[in-house]
């Protein structure tokens, strides 16, 4: 397992570096998420069930994110390299021995399946819609701040913000469908310390309906668009992430 790790950090590092002029460049990426896939299998599952501890988290979510990313064919440096960049610190901190002392396990079933495979990839889908919101914010500093052709630049702006309002538009999808099936399928979630993620995702969701809403009658673009997505995804990560963070490491 160590080599397969190694193999797919290797290929990582050679896509983030390649230049995009290169026709197979995106073949190196291909290649790390098979290898990265295989890692994913074996560090999130055995018999027990998921085992969905934070580095496993971020292992999983970055996996479904570097999917996205080949999807909807984003090449800018500021989404490659923070995914890269998450990607290795979880090949880092992955136990590469099968028989570990703890996890938090949760056992398998359909219904939870379908939960936390709808919370992964709501989280990865609106993890990327923001990377790709940081890209275009700085390419709007750019344009303010250059003499290049301000025509063309707005043109490729206006472009790729409707890309990033389709992406948001999947992500709140998903989100929402993972709410819903949260409520349907888990029990008790105050009681297994899941109140506050629940809050803070409830208020994830309104932001990015917000910004859906706004983009939609009002046609909200620009630094505002960029600043609700960061804003939506905070919430998100904290709600998860930081949970994952006080309840592992600090309780």
């Amino acid at each position: 397992m160590l080599i397969i790790i190694v193999a797919s950090a290797l290929l990582y590092v050679a896509w983030l570096v390649a230049e995009p002029k290169f026709k197979y460049f995106n073949y190196f990426a291909y290649a790390a998420w098979i290898l990265h896939a295989a890692v994913c299998f074996y560090s999130l599952f055995d018999e027990n069930g998921w085992k969905l501890h934070i580095v496993n988290a971020i292992l999983f979510v970055s996996w479904l994110s570097v999917l996205l990313v080949l999807i909807f064919k984003l090449t800018s440096t500021w989404v490659k390299f923070p995914l890269v960049f998450f990607v290795l610190i979880a090949f880092v901190l992955v136990d590469v021995n099968p028989v570990l002392a703890y996890h938090h396990y949760q056992e398998f079933s359909w219904q939870l399946d379908l939960h936390i495979s709808l919370s992964m990839l709501a989280y990865s889908i609106l993890s990327v819609a923001t990377l790709y919101a940081v890209s275009l914010w700085v390419q709007i500093k750019k344009i303010k701040n250059s003499n290049f052709d301000i025509g063309k630049g707005l043109v490729s702006i206006i472009d790729e913000e409707k890309k990033l309002f389709y992406i948001i538009i999947l992500g709140w999808l998903v989100l929402s469908m993972s709410l819903i099936s949260g409520v349907i399928f888990i029990d008790s979630f105050l009681q297994q310390h899941l109140g506050h993620k629940v809050v803070f995702s409830i208020l994830a969701w309104l932001i990015f309906g917000t910004l859906i809403f706004g983009r939609m009658t009002r046609g909200w673009r620009g630094e505002k668009l960029i600043t609700l997505t960061i804003m939506g995804m905070t919430l998100l990560a904290t709600g998860y992430l930081g949970s994952k963070i006080v309840l592992e490491w600090l309780i």
